[in-house]
């Protein structure tokens, strides 16, 4: 019974796609010194500078404290500041560095290389259709879990 389960299961494949993504991504990134806590805050800061932490972690779907300790992780090594909110004393907001802008490009590329290899062969009508089920099995998990809704910002034209 559970082996017919585990032949549909859609969590297992998105699972062991995210892990050999990650093995990927950290022997990439690597090169640039960059870590793995690092290659998941990055992109989000490069779509939109100037989140807070609280905003982060909420972006990432991880608590406080681990956003907390890779921030000042990637403020040590200089690819980001944290700063005062202008309107808000107690609200640090995370700023990427010079350092950070400019291995922006690098960094994108790893990303693209990653996902061309990802979706060589398939069809753009079939992947089409394979995105929208994902960003419906996301928005299922929110629900589900009870969580706010978040911009997709994989649907969001970047000017």
């Amino acid at each position: 019974m559970f082996k017919s389960f585990a032949a549909q299961a859609v969590g297992r494949r998105i699972n062991l796609l995210f892990r050999l993504s990650m093995m990927h991504l950290k022997g990439e990134m690597k090169k640039m010194g960059v870590g793995p806590g690092d290659y998941v805050i990055l992109p989000i800061l490069y779509l939109q500078d100037g989140l807070s932490q609280d905003e982060l972690s909420k972006q990432m779907r991880v608590d406080k404290s681990n956003t907390a300790r890779a921030v000042a992780k990637l403020e040590k090594m200089g690819m980001v500041e944290r700063k005062p909110d202008p309107d808000e004393y107690r609200i640090k907001r995370v700023y990427l560095s010079k350092k950070a802008r400019e291995m922006e490009a690098d960094f994108l590329n790893v990303l693209k290389e990653w996902h061309y290899t990802l979706v060589k062969d398939i069809d753009p009508q079939e992947l089409d259709v394979i995105k929208r089920g994902l960003d419906r099995m996301m928005k299922n998990a929110e629900i589900s879990l009870g969580l706010e809704e978040l911009d997709n910002i994989f649907n969001r034209k970047i000017i």
